[in-house]
C-alpha cells in the first residue's frame, strides 16, 4: 500500500466532493463536517460517477438511480444499491490530503 497526495483542502471550497485518480484507482473524495473520506468513484449498482451525486448529511446519492451510500463506511443503504463501496484510508498533513491505495486493480 502506498500513500499518495491527491488534493489540497482548499479545493473543497464550495463543493463537498472531488474526483481524483491515484495509482490507477478512480476516487471520490468527500469533506463532511471537516473530515475527509475517500471511496471508489463509481456506484456499485450501475457505474455512475458518485462525484456527480448529491452529498447530504454524511451520505452520497448516486445520480443515476438515487441509491444512497454512507460516506464514512461505504455501506450501501438499500435498493437499488446492494454492494458497499470500497473505501480508502485518508490522512491530512497541513492542508495536503493523502490517500492510501494498493496497486491498480487491488
Amino acid at each position: 500500500m502506498t500513500w499518495i497526495p491527491v488534493a489540497d483542502l482548499a479545493e473543497f471550497e464550495g463543493r463537498p466532493v472531488l474526483a481524483r485518480e491515484a495509482a490507477g484507482h478512480a476516487l471520490a473524495l468527500y469533506r463532511v463536517e471537516g473530515v475527509v473520506y475517500a471511496t471508489q468513484a463509481r456506484c456499485t449498482h450501475a457505474g455512475a460517477l458518485l462525484t456527480e451525486g448529491e452529498v447530504v448529511e454524511g451520505y452520497v446519492e448516486c445520480p443515476a438511480h438515487y441509491g444512497l451510500f454512507e460516506i464514512a463506511t461505504g455501506r450501501a443503504q438499500g435498493g437499488p444499491v446492494c454492494r458497499d463501496l470500497a473505501t480508502y484510508p485518508v490522512r491530512v498533513e497541513g492542508t495536503r490530503v493523502w490517500v492510501e491505495v494498493g496497486p491498480e486493480g487491488a
